[in-house]
């Protein structure tokens, strides 16, 4: 297997975390979104080139896809990075509402390392849109540690870049707390080239 990561600017995230094939992803998952108060050295994520399972209103998220997550340039991001790969770190967001435009509202994420579930009673993450945000702006992500242990990890997702490329006013207050640089996976085969 051959993984390439590649440094990325975040003042120009727009230009190259994009979709790059159409999907039937909803509208309201369109964008790149930061994890702010994340305490693991990861930064953003976005959506764009996943399908959209509609009749089971889920997608799943690859942490080692290309150009789907930005990693700390430090020795713990480029750990979490490698890991995430090795690993085939993957979340599966799975709505428990309606999935009509602007209907997505709570969603359980299912985490998978190396194709296995990794069971609820272990970590029981949820992401849900904040009451104030019509739009899928910002999102509360929560974890339940062991059934019992709450807010160890939570942070909110904010939209920082639109649909349209353009950038939200979150954009500048995620520039004035992270690094300059992230890493990113540039590429990822299970064969050399």
């Amino acid at each position: 297997m051959t993984l390439k990561i590649e440094k990325k600017q975040f003042q120009n995230i727009a230009t190259w975390m994009k979709p790059v094939k159409e999907t039937n992803l909803p509208d309201i998952l369109k964008g790149v979104f930061f994890m702010d108060g994340n305490p693991l050295p990861d930064d953003c994520i976005t959506m764009y080139n996943l399908e959209w399972d509609a009749e089971n209103k889920a997608l799943s998220l690859p942490v080692f896809g290309e150009a789907q997550w930005t990693f700390h340039t430090s020795i713990g991001g480029r750990i979490l990075l490698i890991g995430s790969w090795l690993a085939r770190f993957t979340y599966t967001i799975q709505f428990e509402d309606e999935a009509e435009e602007g209907k997505l509202r709570r969603s359980q994420i299912i985490p998978f390392a190396f194709g296995i579930r990794i069971p609820k009673w272990i970590i029981n993450p949820t992401m849900c849109q904040e009451k104030d945000s019509e739009n899928g702006d910002t999102w509360a992500r929560t974890n339940i540690w062991f059934g019992i242990i709450p807010r160890i990890g939570n942070y909110t997702l904010r939209r920082i870049v639109n649909e349209d490329g353009s950038y939200t006013p979150a954009f500048k207050d995620m520039l004035s707390v992270v690094d300059e640089e992230c890493l990113i996976v540039a590429s990822s085969s299970s064969t050399d080239n």
